[in-house]
C-alpha cells in the first residue's frame, strides 16, 4: 500500500466523521470505554482522538524486522553483562546489579514482555530511542483497540479498507503460559506482586489486575515482610502458592530488593528456579539502562555485527554515545565528543542512563546554551548518554469538542511490544502537542491499525 493510498485512507476516514452523527457516537463510545475500563492516568482520560494511527502493511513489516533485530542484540548484550564483569562495569551500573546476578543472571529465556520506544520520522523510518523491560500499556492498548474495533466510524471505514489491529494483552497471557511451561508447569502462573502502586501507575494496575484475573491469573499484592515460606520446591505467601514474582512500581521493586536478602524465601526460590521473576530480575535491571543503546550504536558504526543486522541497527537506531571525554566516530569522522556535544545542542538529546518516564531528559533544541552547558557538565559527572535527535512528524488527528470535529496537530510515538523469544506484536502509541509524550507529562493514547485497500 503506497503512501498515497495511506493518505487517501486518512482522508476518507476523517470525511466520514463529518457525516451524520458518526463523530459524536464514536467519541461517546471511546469516552465510555475509558471510564469503564480505567484507561486513565490520575483519573484523567487517556484518549481524545477519533482515529487510530494508521500504517501500511509494508511499514508494519519493516517495524517488526527492525524491532526484532534490536531486541536480539539487546538480549545478547544482557547475557554478556551477566558473564563479563568488565562489560557490566562499562554500562555505568547502579550498584545492585552484582547482588542480583547470582539470583537469575545466568538463566536464559526469561522474557515475557518488553517494549521498544521510538518515532516514525519524516522519511517513514522508525528509530528506537530506548527499551523498557517492564512496560506499561498492553492492557490499556488492548481495551482502547477493542473500542476502536466497534466504533461507528471504523465500521463505515471497513467497507472500503481492510483493517488489522495487532493484539497486545492476549500476548501477555500467551507469554505467561510460556514462562510457566519453562518451569515445567502447565497453565497460567500465579503472581506475587510487590507493591504498593505509585500515583503514576495506580490506575493501570487496577486494569492489569482485572484483566489477568478475568483470564485465570491469580494474584496477591505482597511485601517482603509477609508470611513467606519456601519448602518442598514451592514458594508461598501465606497459603498462596507463587509461581512468578513481579512488582508494581519502583517503590515495590525497592521494597523487594531491600527486604529480600539472600536468605529470604523469595530469593532462595528465585535462585533455585522454583519461582521466576517476571522478565528476569538481573535481565530487567540491565536492559533498562540506556547505555546499551550507546553500545549498539557504536557496534553498528564499527561494523561489529553481521551485515544484515548491522544495517538494520544503523537504520533503526539514532547515533548514541555515553557522555565522557573521548574521541569517537560521527558520520565517518572522528570528533572530540564533549566539545562537539556543546556545539550541536540543536540536534541532540541528553538523558540520564538509569532514569525513566522522561525524567531528566534534556532536549537541546528546546534548551538555551547556558542550560545545555550546565546539563553537559552534570552528565560528565554522572552516567548519561547523548543521542541524536529523532525528528518527529506531527500529524493532524480529528478530535470532537462536543459540537464539531476539528483537527489537532499532534506528535506521536510508536512503541512495539516484544514477547517471548523476541516475538513482536502490538503497539503502545502515545500522543501529545509537545515533544514530551510520557503519560506522566500529559500524553494521551490512541491505537495502531494496519490498513490496506479492499
Amino acid at each position: 500500500m503506497s503512501s498515497t493510498l495511506l493518505s487517501d485512507a486518512i482522508a476518507f476516514h476523517d470525511d466520514l466523521l463529518q457525516q451524520g452523527d458518526l463523530a459524536r457516537r464514536t467519541h461517546e463510545l471511546l469516552q465510555r470505554t475509558a471510564r469503564e475500563k480505567g484507561i486513565t492516568y490520575g483519573g484523567r482520560g487517556l484518549n481524545h482522538v477519533l482515529r487510530p494511527f494508521f500504517v501500511t502493511p509494508e511499514q508494519h513489516q519493516e517495524i517488526r524486522r527492525g524491532a526484532h533485530a534490536v531486541c536480539q542484540t539487546l538480549e545478547e548484550l544482557a547475557a554478556r553483562a551477566a558473564r563479563d564483569p568488565a562489560f557490566l562495569a562499562s554500562l555505568a551500573p547502579q550498584g545492585w546489579e552484582e547482588m542480583l546476578l547470582p539470583v537469575d543472571g545466568l538463566r536464559p529465556d526469561q522474557a515475557v514482555v518488553g517494549r521498544l520506544d521510538g518515532f516514525l520520522g519524516p522519511d517513514g523510518v522508525i528509530r528506537f530511542i530506548e527499551y523498557n523491560p517492564d512496560p506499561g500499556g498492553p492492557i490499556n492498548s488492548h481495551h482502547l483497540g477493542q473500542a476502536f474495533d466497534v466504533a461507528p466510524v471504523m465500521e463505515a471505514f471497513g467497507r472500503r479498507y481492510e483493517v488489522t489491529r495487532p493484539a497486545t494483552a492476549p500476548n501477555l497471557l500467551r507469554s505467561l503460559g510460556a514462562l510457566q511451561a519453562k518451569g515445567g508447569r502447565s497453565g497460567l502462573p500465579t503472581l506475587a506482586v510487590f507493591g504498593p502502586a505509585s500515583p503514576d501507575d495506580a490506575d493501570e494496575e487496577v486494569a492489569y489486575q482485572q484483566y489477568l484475573e478475568a483470564h485465570g491469573v491469580r494474584q496477591r499484592i505482597v511485601t517482603s515482610e509477609d508470611d513467606w515460606t519456601y519448602a518442598g520446591g514451592v514458594l508461598r505467601v501465606g497459603d498462596f502458592p507463587v509461581d512468578v514474582v513481579t512488582y508494581i512500581s519502583s517503590v515495590g521493586f525497592g521494597g523487594f530488593v531491600v527486604g529480600c536478602g539472600p536468605d529470604h524465601p523469595v530469593t532462595r526460590a528465585l535462585t533455585d528456579g522454583a519461582a521466576r521473576f517476571l522478565n528476569g530480575l538481573f535481565r530487567a535491571v540491565i536492559l533498562r539502562t540506556k547505555a546499551l543503546f550507546a553500545v549498539m550504536s557504536r557496534m553498528a558504526d564499527e561494523g561489529a555485527l553481521d551485515a544484515e543486522r548491522g544495517a538494520l541497527l544503523k537504520r533503526h537506531l539514532p547515533w548514541t554515545r555515553l557522555v565522557r571525554e573521548e574521541h569517537t566516530s560521527r558520520d565517518g569522522a572522528s570528533v572530540d565528543l564533549v566539545p562537539w556535544i556543546a556545539e550541536h545542542r540543536e540536534h541532540l538529546v541528553l538523558k540520564p542512563v538509569n532514569e525513566f518516564g522522561g525524567s531528566g531528559v534534556t532536549l537541546g533544541w528546546q534548551t538555551d546554551a547556558d542550560t545545555w552547558k550546565a546539563t553537559l557538565q552534570r552528565a560528565l559527572g554522572e552516567a548519561w548518554v547523548v543521542q541524536e535527535r529523532v525528528p518527529m512528524q506531527p500529524q493532524a488527528f480529528p478530535v470532537f469538542d462536543g459540537s464539531e470535529v476539528r483537527q489537532q496537530s499532534l506528535n506521536s510515538d510508536m512503541n512495539p511490544f516484544l514477547w517471548e523469544n523476541g516475538r513482536q506484536e502490538g503497539f503502545f502509541v502515545r500522543q501529545s502537542a509537545s515533544s514530551m509524550l510520557n503519560l506522566s507529562q500529559g500524553g494521551s493514547l490512541t491505537t495502531l491499525a494496519v490498513v490496506r485497500a479492499r
